[in-house]
Parts: structure tokens; sequence; C-alpha cells
């Protein structure tokens, strides 16, 4: 029988393209950011599973989100093996357990497909596909899994569609890059060029709507401007003593000394944990720090737990700020398995993953407010938090009365010298675009970095260096349409999708 498509593979053979789709498309992102192959890998999957059964559907949507998180986060076997002393086979284990579960979400996405859309017509399926794929991204970074990691959106921070999160966010921008691979497999699968040429119109349309929003992006005048001198601390201390307590004056004699010519910065700021002690036990140092950023007119900012006084069983990941202002921040979003354990009673103990130091933590409140200087109003993320696009909009929007920029901390010696940090600060260049706010980022041992309004990279620091960023930066506000109505655009749009597809589900005879 002819038709006019090239026919997708079968079997263990399909499986096999599946797994190899699925592990070309963390290449999309930092650090080799090849973000065509985003694309690539996508069109593969959309061919891969049109015209099969929903299980088989199912094992190929498996297949594929285990090469992609094979080889995407292959980089907690780091803290799993490293710090938390699990052997290397155990390890291993782990890791690619973490992989096959979060593979079930590709999983359902292609039984899903087949099971309800497959009969529709093409325009339908990949609109249906493409929501779909985009509300399981939201699905996969809320609630217990809460691993908002490898969204397609984050492959075009430096490619045509970045312009796209300013007005819809990074599914927003997820949501074109599935379309515009959807449409581009079909083009490469159809056998002759009278079928190709009924997708270029469709193409141009995907392509032209990003194309434009990054053209008004960097067209776009700031409104408000600031020179913030800053002194970001990178200490590289070893996280093998950072919370022993044998070391704490060293660690602490080296931070005075590495800071010590830089008093007199607007900003001074230490990394996540960069006082390994609970607040409440270093009063006196707090103190001394205080009177520091009092005596030379600086404002000081260091990650630094805190406990409940009247109940120490209670306790945040925190950011403290001296000087002029005294205020706390207590971290919201924590990291599963690392902050908190979910089942704590069938894990804690376990192994010794399960028991890293300071892993009970207290989420913060969600009414909590920027920090504020004289000079800016700072949207606080501590580490993981960055990559919680809704959170940081939120904050953000709490501050729009004043000058704002985005100040991060972090402390990504967890993964050592593996993707995982350079993904992170991909992360953090998405928010900047999103939001049209600045971000200063300040880590344990890289990156350490200060990124403009328009997610690009200022300067820098080198990794795993003891290190000082140090200057002064003239950064500006270009609030966004998302910055000021967060995901509403997205609803809107999606809401929109949906009725048309619905409306042309039903296939031309």
């Amino acid at each position: 029988m002819m038709t006019d498509k090239f026919a997708s593979p079968t079997g263990w053979l399909a499986f096999f393209v599946a797994l190899i789709a699925g592990a070309i498309y963390p290449l999309a992102f930092a650090p080799l950011k090849w973000w065509p192959l985003a694309l690539l890998s996508i069109a593969t999957f959309w061919w891969l599973i049109t015209d099969k059964s929903p299980k088989k559907a199912f094992r190929l949507g498996w297949g594929y989100g285990f090469g992609l998180f094979c080889a995407g986060v292959s980089w907690v076997y780091v803290s799993i093996n490293t710090f938390g002393n699990a052997s290397p086979p155990l390890a291993v284990i782990l890791t690619i357990l973490f992989a096959a579960i979060l593979a079930l979400f590709f999983a359902l996405l292609g039984w899903a497909m087949q099971k309800f859309f497959s009969q529709y017509s093409l325009i339908s399926r990949i609109i249906m596909f493409s929501l779909l794929w985009v509300g399981l991204d939201i699905a996969r970074g809320s609630g217990f899994v809460s691993f908002p990691w490898l969204y397609a959106g984050y492959s075009q921070t430096e490619a045509l569609m970045q312009g796209l999160a300013s007005f819809l966010g990074v599914h927003g921008v997820t949501l074109f890059v599935v379309v515009l691979s959807c449409f581009l497999s079909e083009v490469v699968a159809s056998k002759g060029y009278a079928q190709q040429r009924r997708f270029i119109l469709p193409i141009l349309m995907v392509l032209a709507i990003p194309f434009a929003s990054t053209l008004y992006l960097f067209s776009k005048e700031p409104e408000k401007e600031q020179t913030l001198t800053l002194a970001l601390i990178q200490p590289n201390v070893d996280q093998h003593i950072k919370w022993n307590p044998e070391y704490f004056n060293s660690i602490m004699n080296d931070l005075f000394e590495q800071t010590e010519p830089y008093w007199g910065a607007d900003l001074v700021v230490w990394p996540e944990g960069g006082i390994p002690s609970f607040e409440n036990r270093v009063q006196g140092l707090m103190y001394q720090i205080e009177q520091k950023a009092l005596n030379s007119d600086s404002q000081f900012i260091t990650g630094i737990p805190m406990y409940e006084p009247d109940n120490k069983s209670i306790y945040y990941s925190g950011i403290r700020l001296l000087g002029e202002q005294n205020q706390a921040y207590h971290k919201q979003q924590l990291v599963p398995f690392g902050e908190y354990i979910p089942f704590t009673e069938l894990l804690r103990g376990a192994i010794d993953f399960f028991d890293l130091p300071m892993s009970s933590f207290t989420p913060g409140s969600p009414e909590q407010e920027p920090l504020r200087t004289e000079k800016a109003a700072l949207v606080p993320a501590i580490c993981y938090e960055i990559a919680f696009s809704g959170l940081i909009q939120s904050l953000g929007q709490k501050s729009q009365d004043q000058f704002t920029a985005i100040l991060t901390i972090s402390n990504d010696t967890w993964f050592g010298d593996s993707w995982g940090p350079l993904q992170h600060f991909q992360i953090a260049q998405m928010r900047a675009i999103e939001t049209g706010l600045p971000v200063i980022r300040g880590t344990n041992n890289g990156l350490t970095a200060v990124i403009d309004s328009q997610g690009r990279v200022l300067d820098q620091v080198p990794r795993f260096e003891r290190d000082v960023l140090a200057g002064a930066f003239i950064l500006d506000n270009k609030p966004t349409w998302f910055l000021k109505y967060g995901y509403w655009g997205l609803l809107v749009l999606a809401a929109s999708l949906l009725v048309s597809a619905f409306v042309l589900k039903k296939p031309r005879k």
C-alpha cells in the first residue's frame, strides 16, 4: 500500500531509536547549547509514536524519557556517591531508578496521545501533543516530584525563541519548540515536495511570533537603571569539611580575609550556607559582621540556616541581610531528598544519602516579601528556587515600586564537575529573560556571575577557584509582560489552542 509518509520503525528498533532520541535532547542545553538538537529529538519522538498503539506508545515514551534523564541528570550520581557515601554500584542503581521514574512522564505522554487523540486531524494532534508536553512539564515541576529541569524552553536562552519567555515564560517557549518540532518532523517524514510544502506556512507562522518577540526584547528601553557596586565572594569550601565543626573557625577566618578589601561595596554577598552554623548559635559573629557592614556603608548578605527560637526542630534554609536594613528570607522550595525526605519513616537511615547534613528543613512562608536596601529591592532565590519561574515572578511583582534585581545564592558543590551546575546557571539566565530583571548570583564554587536583564552574562569568575567577583555594574529593569501577569498569557493561549484542537479534530477525507 502506497503512503505519502515514511513509516517509523517498529519493535526493538523503535525503542532503541527512542532511547537515542532522548539521549541527544540534553545536548541542547548547557554546557554544549546545541539547541537544534532539542528540535531533532522531539521531532523524532513525535515520528516514532505516530500510528502506534497506546501500549507501544507508552513503551516508546518511557524509552525516550529514560534516555533523556539518564543523559541529562546523571549528575545526581555525584551527590549520591561522593557526598551520600553510597557505593558506586548502589549510586548507579539509584541514579537509574531516578531516571526510570521521571521517564514515566513521557510514557504517559505517548500513551495519552495514542489512546485519546490518534484519530484527530494532524493539526489537532500536534496541538494536543504540545499541550500535553507542557502540562506534564508543569506536573513534573510541582508537588511531590518538584523537578523543574530540562524544559525544552531552556534550550532557547541564547537562541531564536528567547524573547517569547518575556511574554509566556519558559513553558510558553517550550510550547512553541514542541509545535515547531512536530511540523519539522512532518516535513522530513513526508514524501515529495507537494506533501512537504503544505507545512511551509504553519512553520513560518510558528517562527514569526518568537522572532518578533525576540526583536522586541532587545529593542525595549529600560524603565529603571541603577549602578551597584558588588562583591560576590566565592570561597570554594570543600563540601566534605563544610559542616564539620572542627573547620568552622578556619572557614570563617578565610571568608573574613577574602572579604576584607571589599567592604564599602553596595552589596557584599556570601553564598548559600556561607556560614555553616545556625544563625541562632553565632549571634556574636553576626553582630561583628553587622558592625562591619554599618561602618562601611555596605549591605551584607549570606546564606545561613535558622531555627525557630521556641522550637529547634523547625528550621529553615535562609538568607540574612545585614547593614542599614536587617531582614531574613526563608527558602520556600526545598530539594526533595536533599533538604527534606519524603516518606521519612521509610527512607531516613537507609543509606547516608538520606541523612545528609541539613536535610530536614521546613519550607518558608509564601507570604514573604523581597529584601530591600536603599538602592534596590532584591528578589531572593536560594539555589533550587531559581528553577521555579512562578515563585520568582510572584516575588518580583511585589517589588516594582523600586529598582529590582534577582539575588540568587547557591552551593552546587554537591554535583562536582558535572553538567548539573551549568544547567542550573542557564536556568538563572532564563529567569532574567522572563522578568526583565538582572540576576546577581553568588555561589560557593561557581558559577558566580552577574547577568543582565536580557539574560546575557556581564561578568563571572572561574569555577572551582577561591575568587571574588567585584566591580561596579550598570544594571537596568525592563519589566516584561510575564513579570506583570505571570502565566495568564500562556493560559489564554493554551485555552484557545485547546478549543481549536477540538473544532478541527475531524481529519479531512
